[in-house]
């Protein structure tokens, strides 16, 4: 097997010359030019819609000839916002290969492995005789907006993987499990009345909202130290808003909080950690029923960890070391991915193993060529070892 190094960095360029930044740029146009060409390179590609028929995805799925499991690959081919321009060593989207580096909005995540994707997925469907299970390419759009759009459209078509590596970019890990999380909105409410009234105000939401911070911050969530997820649960003050002007005293505030989840700390110990700290809040403050302050959850998504003897995990990490010649640290983000949502499916997930990046989802974005024949080897060798090649 030798990977057409010039074909995969060719598409690459393409594709990152094609802005489409999550939530800016409809992602129309680059799902069109991956469907092109994974047509072109005689794959079984289909155009996932979504609900107004508009294209979120690109799937292709190679039935072997014997029976098995199928696995996947994933990569997003929307980006991350480019920001200011003027903050790039030149045009954001430039697509420009120079010392061995590609430059440009969604060189590193994730456009790079769309287009190493599209050709591993080539390969394996000239060896789909002798293939035990199933090869599925996923390439999504409607990533980075947050709502995983063109991933929840693939599942929802039938698309459902039993496991699935996301080619998110780096080298020196694989990332096998993330921290989920739980996200409130806590409205404070006060009394309003004038500022410049000679009696003291008699319940300032801003004031109770600052003690409420305070509150928050000082007790830290903590959960039973588990082996296999190295990660603590967290709790960070995001947000903080709040009062009608200088002349009045503020009836509402609003503070926003981001709390961090694992195994051993899930939903609803984040519930009832938010929840003790705003009643005792209340009770102290002597809050009537009539301004309890109310505490809304806006979003939440569990905490993902795909098992050491995952046969996904193993062939991974087994082709990393055989390909490299040595072992790769296997490792649980503090962040969340869409591994978050693709755990909750029942579906195994490693979030990452490609080639180095730098700049990702801030300015100069840039992917290392260098590595690319090492990364589609391992990624090569451990479908072999899936579909027993």
């Amino acid at each position: 097997m030798t990977a057409d190094l010039t074909s995969i960095t060719t598409l690459a360029q393409k594709l990152v010359q094609m802005p489409s930044q999550g939530g800016i740029d409809s992602p129309v146009a680059v799902v069109e030019a991956a469907f092109a060409f994974a047509q072109s390179l005689g794959l079984p590609a289909v155009k996932v819609l979504d609900d107004a028929g508009n294209p979120v995805a690109v799937v292709a799925e190679i039935k072997g000839a014997h029976a098995g499991k199928t696995w996947a690959v994933n990569a997003t081919l929307d980006t991350a916002p480019a920001g200011n321009a003027a903050q790039w060593n030149g045009n954001p989207f430039s697509g420009e290969v120079k010392d061995g580096v590609l430059h440009g909005r969604g060189a590193g995540d994730s456009k790079l492995a769309a287009s190493m994707f599209m050709h591993l997925a080539q390969d394996m469907l000239s060896q789909k005789e002798n293939m035990h299970g199933n090869f599925l390419l996923i390439l999504d759009a409607d990533e980075h907006t947050g709502n995983f759009g063109g991933i929840r459209q693939s599942l929802k078509n039938g698309y459902k993987p039993d496991g699935i590596m996301i080619g998110y970019a780096g080298d020196d890990k694989i990332v096998v499990g993330g921290r989920g999380f739980s996200r409130y909105e806590i409205v404070v409410s006060g009394k309003a009345a004038h500022s410049g009234a000679t009696a003291e105000a008699e319940d300032n939401a801003l004031l109770r909202v600052a003690e409420l911070v305070r509150d928050l911050n000082a007790n830290k969530p903590a959960a039973p130290q588990d082996p296999e997820f190295d990660k603590q649960p967290k709790l960070t003050v995001t947000q903080i808003e709040g009062g009608d002007g200088f002349s009045v005293v503020p009836s509402k505030a609003i503070v926003r909080i981001d709390m961090r989840l694992t195994p051993t700390f899930n939903e609803a110990a984040a519930d009832s950690h938010i929840r003790a700290i705003v009643a005792a809040h209340d009770a102290q403050n002597n809050v009537p029923d009539s301004r309890a302050t109310e505490i809304r959850k806006i979003s939440s998504e569990p905490p993902f960890l795909t098992k050491a003897q995952s046969e996904l995990r193993r062939a991974l990490a087994d082709s990393v070391a055989e390909i490299t010649g040595k072992p790769v640290a296997e490792y649980v983000a503090g962040p969340s991915n869409i591994g978050n949502f693709l755990g909750k499916q029942g579906i195994e997930v490693t979030a990452g193993y490609g080639v180095p990046a730098t700049g990702v989802h801030g300015a100069n974005e840039r992917a290392d060529l260098l590595p690319l024949a090492k990364v589609y080897s391992v990624y090569h060798s451990a479908f072999k070892k899936l579909l027993k090649l």
